[in-house]
């Protein structure tokens, strides 16, 4: 990338993480992701070449460090990963992903690296997710162990703990905090099957994104100009019966436009611009 030739602490900052793909690198890395393989699967569509590349800058620059195989966040590069969370506190807030962007694989693999793996209920847990609609596969496996973490589109042959049924905006949603699986489950928008400890622990797994109580500004705006035009005593009457039903809820979140956490692309890596 060309610098700007200026001594702005912000444009000397800009060189290194406006480039293409650096601000997902870093991402990765935040959420535990250390070796090329893991990197290049988190981030679908970035040719090998330019992870290469922008790896070796980001070690150059003194972001990140290499040992054995491993990329680790320097000093330095944690710090810039703050910047990553306040673009991803922006991005949740101000922009909207499309549907084509809901990619049910990229949200498991966040999901597997943002999973407490110390604190599961046993020492592997494998949830298959049953994919409605959109593009395909639509079938994953999601494998976390105490030495597991993995998205697999084919059986791994451990046996199934949970599976949950859903489209992929409902599974967006509901990683994205924005559904809860309670509500999901009523409304129907989100099936799961397996014992009570799984629901529990994927109703938990639906809070994990860093930016699950990020508020979107369409929808504060939205609920504003519905007190704004509501009669005095309405609020004494909605308390008095209640809330909006669970299955009206679920479908408000899913027909509202999905803060990105970050956009998707395809599933499997493909040719991209540097």
């Amino acid at each position: 990338m060309e610098g700007y030739g200026q001594y702005c602490p912000i444009a000397l900052g800009a060189e290194i993480f406006a480039e293409r793909w650096t601000p997902i690198i870093l991402r990765n890395l935040m959420v535990g992701s250390d070796r090329f393989g893991d990197l290049l699967a988190g981030a679908p569509g970035i040719p090998r070449s330019v992870l290469t590349r922008r790896l070796r800058t980001l070690e150059r620059e003194g972001v990140v460090t290499r040992s054995a195989g491993r990329y680790r966040l320097t000093a330095s590069g944690a710090e810039l990963a703050q910047v990553c969370m306040a673009l991803g506190t922006w991005g949740a807030r101000w922009r909207e992903s499309l549907p084509e962007h809901h990619d049910p694989y990229l949200a498991l693999w966040s999901l597997a690296h943002l999973v407490d793996r110390s604190g599961l209920p046993q020492a592997r847990v494998v949830v298959r997710f049953d994919i409605t609609g959109g593009r395909g596969p639509h079938r994953y496996w999601l494998v976390v162990g105490s030495a597991d973490r993995e998205v697999c589109a084919h059986d791994p042959g451990h046996g199934d703990d949970a599976v949950v049924t859903c489209a992929p905006a409902a599974l967006i949603a509901w990683h994205c905090g924005r559904l809860p699986l309670g509500a999901a489950l009523r409304a129907g928008t989100i099936a799961v099957t397996g014992p009570p400890w799984a629901v529990r622990m994927l109703a938990g797994w639906g809070r994990l994104s860093p930016f699950a109580d990020v508020t979107p500004a369409a929808r504060a705006s939205s609920s504003a100009d519905d007190h704004s035009h509501a009669p005095p005593d309405a609020g004494d009457r909605a308390a008095g019966a209640g809330q909006t039903s669970s299955a009206r809820t679920a479908e408000a979140l899913l027909t509202t436009s999905i803060s990105r956490v970050p956009s998707a692309a395809s599933p499997s890596p493909a040719a991209g611009k540097a």
